[in-house]
């Protein structure tokens, strides 16, 4: 990855396609057309960015404060995004995977405290369908 004076990073042209997927994930926008329009440039500055392989880093940071998305993640990827989700210390950041494994800890641990009798009425107040088999 490298960058020039006007401040694009220029990727090869799988890691373009990639990066550009990634936008178009975190965006909503299926054409260039939309993603102009969301991103407030011309078209064709698409058009000129895919023809060099490089997204500019004024289309990062608007993205950045847009969706609260991490730029490395556009650029390299990673199994899910990592989002800027503010942490209760200062200075420290936290990704959506860490959060949902964190939370998902909580639960389960909730979940094995519960006794089974507790555990269906709370689903059957969840409008769940619940239905015991014998043992």
């Amino acid at each position: 990855m490298k960058t020039t004076a006007k401040e694009s990073v220029f990727l090869s042209s799988i890691g373009f396609g990639d990066a550009m997927e990634r936008i178009k994930k975190v965006t909503g926008c299926r054409t260039q057309v939309q993603l102009a329009e969301y991103l407030d440039i011309r078209q064709s500055s698409i058009s000129d960015a895919k023809r060099r392989c490089s997204i500019p880093s004024a289309w990062l940071l608007r993205l950045m404060f847009k969706t609260n998305t991490n730029p490395l993640w556009i650029l390299h990827g990673d199994e899910e995004p990592k989002f800027r989700i503010p942490s209760t210390e200062a200075g420290q950041v936290l990704n959506v995977k860490e959060l949902r494994e964190k939370v998902e800890a909580e639960i389960r641990a909730e979940l094995d405290n519960l006794h089974a009798e507790d555990l269906i009425y709370r689903l059957k107040e969840m409008g769940l369908r619940v239905q015991v088999m014998p043992e």
